[in-house]
């Protein structure tokens, strides 16, 4: 049997191609939108992709499953009842799939979405014991698949569902079954999830938190700590259950307008302009009411947390390889709204056009400003968990996302410090609070890691 594991970095997303090389053929599980890593692989293995299998409808990345129907002819299979609107085959509970010497078995496990399931691969090679199981967005490592995306009326009934799955669904399987799920580390379909890409069932079953539980706590644990929502995962979503709009329905990234400084001030004003580049380039300077969003591998998630997925984006950038891969991230994630590029600020500065300064201050010098002057504000916009982790004295906590959705209220004039785990996100939040007329703002080099180093 063929098996091999993909992974998207920053988002967390993992997708998979199963075959058979004696058979020639192999089907590609919940793929992600850029499909060229699968057709590369299947062209390396002499593998023909015959098969698309969606363990669920997701909402944390734009499927790759229209995209690579088209390019290949593959149907697209998917658990039996979900609402999708395009051609699809649906998969019931027990069906099984045999290529070649890869044999597929469709377990139906609701709880994340109400039509999830996985997936039981059989090596015929090695005999009938089932070797590995694709658990989709139910069981990751170190944690589970979030059950409150189906819609909060939904909650009380996925909560249950997860738990039968868990518990009743998977207890088939003995300890030795080794775990692939749809995610990893970076995900936001669940909270906690280890790094490490894989895991086995027996491991879960004794470390996983989840896997501990009675129902009743099991049910407490999951109503009372719902993660944040982002605010593209309804977009997303609604793509998905529609399908994808191909790569040649979008703009070749070639295509995008490079703009100069002219031709951006008579562009239309409504678009947001993302600056792609580091934390403290664009405290330097950077063009008056641009977003920072830095080129990290987690950019796209952090896209999804702040910019409305709709919105008409023009980017920023020092490179075109910068903005090729900008692009490709933010489409994982449902941004097919770019509408141009800026190289570089040469052009702005250039034709004398005015700069925003966001200053980028070192911990000791947040420390020295804290015992000067008592009523400077500290915020800090890390999580809940990373909060309760340790804080400075008086600061006050505003989580990145309610920031963005519910907003800050002070006097305009005043000094405001903003501080995360590493400055990532604390620039992301000072670039916000300058756009809003903050005039006073700046973000804390190093973040509370840093702060935490230096002994404060």
């Amino acid at each position: 049997m063929f098996f091999q594991q993909f992974k998207v970095e920053g988002l967390g997303c993992l997708s998979y191609m199963i075959g058979c090389p004696q058979d020639g053929r192999a089907i590609v599980v919940d793929p992600k939108r850029d499909v060229d890593d699968y057709l590369r692989a299947a062209q390396i293995n002499k593998l023909k992709i015959t098969g698309i299998i969606e363990t669920h409808v997701h909402a944390d990345h734009i499927s790759g499953a229209a995209e690579l129907k088209h390019q290949t002819g593959a149907p697209i299979h998917i658990g039996a009842g979900s609402p999708v609107d395009y051609d699809h085959i649906p998969l019931h509970d027990g069906a099984e799939i045999v290529i070649g010497n890869a044999k597929i078995r469709v377990i139906s496990t609701p709880g994340h979405t109400p039509n999830s399931i996985s997936l039981a691969l059989t090596d015929l090679v090695r005999g009938d014991l089932v070797e590995m199981l694709l658990t989709g967005d139910l069981l990751f490592v170190g944690s589970i698949g979030r059950p409150d995306l189906a819609g909060g009326e939904l909650l009380e009934e996925q909560i249950r569902n997860a738990y039968h799955s868990l518990k009743v669904k998977l207890d088939e399987f003995p300890d030795y079954v080794e775990v692939y799920p749809a995610h990893g580390a970076g995900s936001l379909c669940g909270a906690g999830i280890s790094a490490k890409p894989s895991s086995t069932l027996g491991f879960e079953r004794r470390t996983n938190p989840f896997m501990q539980l009675d129902f009743e706590d099991f049910r407490k644990q999951l109503s009372q700590n719902t993660p944040h929502r982002p605010i593209n995962f309804t977009h997303i979503i609604d793509t998905n259950l529609q399908g994808a709009k191909l790569t040649g329905e979008l703009p070749a990234i070639n295509e995008y307008k490079p703009l100069t400084c002219k031709n951006f001030l008579a562009s239309d004003s409504e678009r947001l302009l993302i600056d792609l580049r580091e934390a403290t380039a664009f405290g330097g300077a950077h063009i008056p009411s641009s977003f920072n969003i830095g080129m990290a591998p987690n950019s796209a998630t952090w896209m999804g947390n702040v910019v409305k997925p709709e919105s008409e984006l023009l980017l920023l950038a020092n490179n075109h390889k910068e903005i090729e891969d900008a692009t490709t991230m933010f489409r994982r994630v449902g941004y097919d709204n770019i509408k141009g590029y800026i190289i570089g600020l040469s052009s702005w500065i250039l034709a004398a056009e005015e700069t925003g300064f966001l200053p980028q201050i070192t911990v000791h010098s947040l420390n020295h400003v804290l015992n000067k002057y008592g009523n400077h504000t500290v915020l800090d916009v890390r999580n809940e968990s990373e909060w309760l982790s340790g804080h400075i004295e008086n600061a006050e906590h505003i989580p990145l996302p309610e920031l963005i959705n519910q907003g800050f209220s002070r006097n305009l004039d005043q000094h405001i410090s903003v501080i995360c785990m590493s400055g990532y996100r604390s620039n992301i939040a000072a670039s916000i609070l300058k756009q809003r007329g903050y005039k006073n703002v700046y973000s804390v080099i190093g973040g509370m890691s840093t702060w935490k180093a230096a002994g404060y």
